[in-house]
């Protein structure tokens, strides 16, 4: 088999991450914060040193900030619905995965103003186009990814951020795609918002662990309430970080499993990044060969991250015949309908999107363009 869906989930993952699974497992792991035993003391310091973890790569001001969740999809669902309410407004793109789209679109039956910056034709925002939206809309937050899923466009994180800041506007990053290719922001300490991600992408963990971090003031409303460990003398939520987020016992053997993940792409970060950059490209090249096909993706400024459509007929053809060939691609709407409509691929079924990983190797992206122009033209 030939891996080229790592946009979808990380394969395989980081060396020490299956050990590190399989002893959490294997020895007394106990819950955490409910007793002084050892077991659970051993869960806690996992639990501790993950959060140290994340924090180097995504840089708050405080470990408690790093706020424990299922997934990327439940990090920005707390962040979104716990931050909106009817009356207000909020400022989004049309590229965003369902994992936005669907909260917004809900939150718009609740009375909230949906107002939508407009992109480029892969997918990108232009920093004055955001600024001038921002402006024109005041809305009450504004949500946007850093990278899409679908093009693999790389929107600019950072400048985006500081016009939200400048006019008290807090935001809500995606960082889901792009967490482990794009890191390091540093953001102005007054700004409002939170930076909410998987650990089981391109930071090569297990699935079953997201996280939301939080900057300066914004504190979203919980949105699930329940035994955390603390208080336990009351029937109130605690109202401090990161209880009042992480009700109930946590995947701590899955979060054991990040540690090593993350420890590993902090010590190889350069590596990773150039292997996963050196593959894509030499695929990028090889599509453009084919006439018949589209180019979704920048060949620039972009994660790893391929999707191409047909310009005739339906991508059916083309997936069918990877799927034959062992060679595990993504087909279809990748979750994000409305980037779809935007970059006119609806009408093809989508798109087929290749995502690199940091184990693909240069054999296996010529493989996978034989397949293609088989597919093609034969």
């Amino acid at each position: 088999m030939i891996y080229l869906d790592n946009a979808a989930t990380s394969w395989p993952k980081a060396p020490g991450v299956a050990e590190a699974l399989t002893a959490s497992v294997l020895s007394p792991v106990g819950n955490v914060g409910r007793s002084s035993h050892a077991p659970a003391l051993a869960a806690s310091e996992i639990l501790y040193k993950c959060r140290t973890a994340v924090l180097q790569l995504v840089p708050s001001t405080a470990l408690e900030r790093v706020i424990f969740t299922r997934n990327a999809t439940e990090a920005l669902n707390l962040a979104l619905f716990g931050s909106l309410q009817a009356g207000s407004t909020v400022l989004t793109t049309p590229m965003e995965h369902n994992a936005v789209s669907r909260p917004v679109n809900q939150l718009a039956q609740r009375s909230v103003r949906v107002e939508v910056c407009p992109c480029d034709d892969f997918g990108r925002i232009d920093t004055d186009v955001f600024r001038s939206e921002l402006r024109r809309t005041r809305p009450s937050l504004a949500v946007f990814t850093a990278a899409s899923n679908v093009t693999g466009a790389i929107n600019p994180v950072e400048s985006m951020v500081a016009d939200c800041i400048s006019l008290s506007v807090p935001f809500v990053i995606d960082a889901a795609q792009s967490i482990g290719e794009l890191t390091h922001w540093q953001f102005p300490a007054d700004g409002a918002g939170a930076v909410c991600f998987s650990l089981h992408k391109s930071l090569l963990g297990p699935t079953g662990v997201g996280a939301m971090v939080l900057y300066g003031g914004f504190r979203p409303r919980p949105l699930c309430y329940g035994g955390t460990g603390s208080l336990s003398d009351s029937v109130f939520q605690p109202d401090f970080l990161p209880d009042c987020y992480e009700s109930g016992t946590p995947a701590i053997h899955a979060i054991a499993g990040c540690y090593p993940a993350l420890a590993y792409c902090h010590a190889h970060e350069g590596e990773l990044r150039t292997r996963r950059t050196t593959m894509s490209d030499l695929l990028y090249n090889g599509l453009l060969r084919f006439p018949e096909l589209r180019l979704l993706s920048p060949a620039t400024a972009r994660l790893p991250v391929i999707s191409v459509t047909t310009k005739q007929g339906t991508i059916s053809a083309l997936s069918n015949a990877l799927y034959a060939a062992g060679i595990a691609v993504r087909t279809g709407f990748h979750c994000a309908p409305l980037a779809h409509q935007r970059l006119g691929s609806t009408n093809a079924g989508g798109a087929v999107r290749f995502s690199p990983g940091f184990r693909t190797t240069e054999s296996e992206i010529i493989e996978t363009l034989a397949v293609v122009e088989e597919a093609l033209r034969g």
